[in-house]
């Protein structure tokens, strides 16, 4: 009997699969919106608003079927060498940036217009966008640590007082 216990606990060890821990995290902008989001292999997304005068952080509960599908994309997307690409010709767009920590490895990407960097980069965030519309946000207090991307993304312009 013991050596049946033992056969079954080796068996279900050896069956389960190898989990990638991520803490992934988005940045998008443009002239309407500019928010974060930060996914960390949980089912909780958070949602970082960075409009000046609606700075607030929430999050929510993916369904598995969103977390699965973000899950995917994160274990197969490559990122590439050049971390910054920009269309020449386009002032103003939409920005989106990408930070990737899987394990101890760190990937970055920023690409701005419609056309600059690969598609699937383009696709994932608008992917991205589309999943965020379909839930409800619960307002919370937590401090969201956006240290790895904020060096990416355009910082805070602070106004001097006259």
């Amino acid at each position: 009997m013991k050596i049946l216990i033992l056969i079954l606990i080796f068996a279900f060890a050896g069956c389960q699969s190898s989990k990638i821990d991520y803490n992934f995290t988005f940045f998008k902008w443009n002239m309407k919106e500019s928010y974060y989001l930060k996914f960390n292999s949980s089912d909780t997304l958070y949602y970082i608003s960075s409009l000046p005068l609606e700075q607030k952080n929430s999050f929510t509960i993916l369904k598995k079927e969103d977390k699965k599908e973000i899950q995917n994309v994160l274990d197969s997307i490559t990122f590439p060498e050049n971390k910054i690409l920009f269309e020449s010709d386009v002032n103003d767009g939409t920005t989106y940036a990408f930070n990737l920590k899987r394990e101890k490895e760190i990937q970055k990407l920023k690409v701005h217009g419609r056309f600059a960097g690969p598609k699937q980069f383009w696709i994932f965030g608008e992917r991205l966008d589309e999943i965020i519309r379909r839930y409800q946000f619960i307002p919370t207090d937590k401090k969201i640590d956006l240290t790895e991307i904020d060096s990416m993304v355009i910082n805070n312009v602070k106004f001097l007082e006259q």
